[in-house]
């Protein structure tokens, strides 16, 4: 992690912008069954990874590059930041950073709830939001 430079101040907009793109696919993609849930849920884990960034940078917490779910809610938490309401479901997400998107790699999951998965999106994003106009 590396402290957030005070000359990037439109750094959270910019990752809010990028995290409504991912959750405008998961709306659309997440009805269509002939679309992976491998591909729903990358779409989801990245909104919800970019909001929690966002939400970082906001409060001047030093930058985390990482995909972890978990590990950018337990910066938040050790800030005294309140977080999302479903925090504790949103880290199941982070398997579709990385690993389900390549076929090869046969992970065992269940299937994903993609109503629940395009819910918990729409949730983050209003957390986001009053995060950002803090």
């Amino acid at each position: 992690m590396r402290a957030v430079s005070s000359s990037r101040p439109d750094t959270a907009a910019v990752l809010a912008r990028k995290a409504e793109d991912d959750a405008r696919a998961v709306r659309i993609l997440a009805p269509d069954s002939a679309i992976a849930d491998r591909i729903v849920g990358f779409h989801a884990q990245q909104a919800i990874e970019k909001w929690l960034k966002a939400a970082i940078v906001a409060r001047q917490l030093p930058e985390a590059r990482i995909h972890d779910i978990g590990r950018l809610i337990q910066i938040l938490e050790n800030a005294g930041v309140e977080v999302p309401a479903d925090a504790d479901r949103l880290d199941e997400l982070t398997i579709y950073a990385v690993p389900m998107r390549y076929d090869e790699l046969l992970l065992e999951v269940e299937p994903l709830d993609r109503d629940e998965a395009a819910s918990v999106v729409d949730s983050v994003a209003t957390w986001a939001m009053e995060e950002l106009d803090r």
